[in-house]
């Protein structure tokens, strides 16, 4: 059965004089095609690690740009070319040559599109270690759009490869072009927004901002939308559009935060242990090392409906959110442990009912 299948390539294919020679072929096509598919991404690799050495040996960013973003599609494209290679070692006369080739260089535009798009992606492309959080949102978002331009042009090269013609295709979205300016309004508002949100500034990837009432770190500016991982650990995606317009309050900007707090004490007690307590309060606030000393102010502020209500007011120089609960939770217990050990009574909400007798 072996020997018909030769004998029927053989003869299928004018340029081989004999079934041995068909054999040697087969044998040499399928070692070069199982090769590459066992190490292509070896060889892939050692490319890649020659093309570093030589061409950029001094830019270490570069190197792991290229080899991050080369690698992987340069290995199936290898495997293309082995393909093509094995198929010219069988069928010398070029029987099959037209479609294999055909098929190599759909490989080609399309191995290139990933690598374009992988390389700009790549954090190693632009960036550096030392650059600015700025810098990082505006190149981020510069490079979502420059992927999506070469998406595009990847697509037209390869429809142009199964015959449909770019300028046939715009002339055809020009026909329709009220249609499209339509269809793309939302769109373009959004990527003009993204580019104000950019380069205006009001927040930056890493930034935990507030907005309609989600709170959350900025984890992507991308060309039509605003990506928030909220507290509760879900992604809330905003077009950039609302983003533009919406009040946020950015958290990371401010450089420390400010606490007005209302402490109540009971009816019982005298006018010298609320001056206790105010003393002790100022004191503890001055003690503790994030609290910015000038800025506290204490005062007895009213006769509340259960309480004599005394307010302080102070700055915890600390931006971070949780340093600054931190620093909060440990001045409240300093509080409840002199209250504790002292003879302040702190009230709570009461009511004194008289009931009048008949």
């Amino acid at each position: 059965m072996f020997n018909t299948i030769l004998e029927k390539l053989q003869e299928s294919i004018s340029s081989v004089q004999s079934t041995k020679e068909m054999l040697i072929r087969l044998i040499i096509g399928l070692a070069i095609f199982i090769v590459a598919l066992l190490f292509k991404g070896k060889i892939a690799q050692f490319i890649v690690f020659i093309f570093n050495k030589t061409v950029l040996k001094k830019h270490q960013n570069g190197q792991k740009a290229i080899s991050e973003s080369l690698t992987k599609p340069l290995s199936y494209f290898l495997l293309i070319d082995a393909v093509y290679a094995s198929t010219e070692i069988i069928a010398p006369s070029g029987e099959i040559r037209n479609p294999i080739l055909f098929a190599v260089k759909l490989a080609f535009i399309i191995t290139s599109a990933w690598f374009g798009i992988r390389l700009i992606g790549s954090d190693n492309f632009m960036l550096h270690d030392d650059s600015s959080q700025t810098k990082k949102t505006a190149v981020k978002f510069i490079s979502n759009i420059m992927r999506g331009a070469i998406a595009i042009f990847a697509i037209l090269l390869v429809l142009e490869q199964f015959g449909f013609s770019a300028s046939k295709l715009f002339a055809a979205l020009g026909l329709g072009g009220v249609a499209v300016a339509f269809a793309c309004k939302d769109a373009v508002e959004n990527m003009l927004s993204g580019f104000i949100i950019i380069f205006d500034k009001p927040f930056e990837v890493e930034d935990f901002i507030e907005v309609e009432g989600v709170s959350g770190t900025v984890e992507d500016i991308k060309i039509r939308t605003t990506r928030i991982r909220a507290l509760d650990g879900s992604e809330r995606v905003f077009p950039n559009t609302k983003m533009a317009n919406a009040v946020v309050t950015n958290w990371t900007k401010i450089s420390n935060r400010s606490v007005s707090a209302t402490y109540g004490l009971t009816y019982s007690m005298t006018s010298n242990q609320v001056t206790q307590f105010t003393d002790a309060l100022r004191k503890i606030l001055t003690q503790t090392p994030e609290v910015d000393a000038d800025g506290i102010r204490i005062s007895f502020d009213s006769y509340g409906d259960s309480a004599l209500e005394i307010n302080a007011f102070f700055v915890i120089e600390e931006a971070d959110i949780n340093k600054f609960k931190s620093v909060l939770n440990n001045i409240n217990l300093r509080i409840k442990d002199y209250v504790d050990s002292s003879d302040i009574e702190m009230a709570f909400n009461t009511h004194t009912v008289h009931i009048a007798k008949d």
